[in-house]
């Protein structure tokens, strides 16, 4: 099977500025990293992350539209994202040539319709949805611990030396980050690891009640392995 050529890459404009047509593949979410103010047709540059320093360029509709979501001062754009996208409606001149459009904003808490002028007399609305920006996932503190008392639990199932040190070698990775970061819990394994091993070993040993009980819920800290 061929692997996949994304297309829109061989149909990027050659220019300083993102256009609508480099938006011809699918509609993109930027984030802002600054705002410049220059003179000329288009007085403002929208740096954003990745724009390998092609800015966005809005025209006046877009300035419009920014100025009565997000504000007058455009320094605190910085870090906000918004969804761009091509509209093929856009005229110019009398041809449709498309131009690029704002479907979505971050910092913004409902739907905003924005009028603007469309053309000499007459208005228009633009509607303006939220973005809800994916936040990340914050680690369960509980989970190291909770994996530790799972790991230890399975030692109670375990009736050869062989099949204990296979349990040792499969958690060796996540004991060493118990080591790191969490010594206490890095001691637990290891008193676990011996007191297992003294009771497979004949003569020796000690009873499966000193073992401790486990708990679940350890996914979220070994990574799902």
């Amino acid at each position: 099977m061929n692997d996949m050529v994304d297309m829109s890459q061989f149909v990027e404009a050659k220019s300083d500025q993102l256009n609508a047509d480099d938006l011809m593949g699918a509609p993109r979410t930027i984030t802002v990293r600054k705002v410049a103010g220059n003179d000329g047709d288009q007085p403002v540059s929208i740096f954003y992350e990745g724009d390998n320093n092609k800015p966005f360029k809005p025209c006046k509709t877009i300035r419009r539209i920014l100025l009565a979501i997000w504000g007058r001062n455009a320094a605190e754009y910085v870090g906000r994202s918004m969804t761009l996208y091509r509209d093929d409606g856009v005229t110019f001149g009398g041809l449709n040539v498309g131009g690029i459009r704002i479907s979505h904003m971050s910092h913004m808490d409902k739907e905003t319709m924005v009028v603007v002028m469309k053309t000499k007399g007459k208005k228009a609305g633009i509607k303006v949805l939220p973005l809800q920006m994916q936040q990340q996932r914050q680690p369960d503190p509980a989970a190291a611990a909770n994996w530790a008392n799972e790991h230890m639990a399975h030692l109670g199932q375990i009736d050869s030396l062989e099949a204990l040190n296979a349990h040792i070698e499969k958690g060796a990775k996540f004991v060493a980050r118990l080591e790191a970061n969490r010594p206490d819990l890095h001691e637990k394994v290891m008193n676990a690891y011996a007191v297992r091993r003294d009771m497979l070993t004949p003569g020796e040993g000690k009873p499966e009640s000193e073992m401790g009980e486990g708990f679940t819920g350890a996914e979220d800290w070994s990574d799902g392995e």
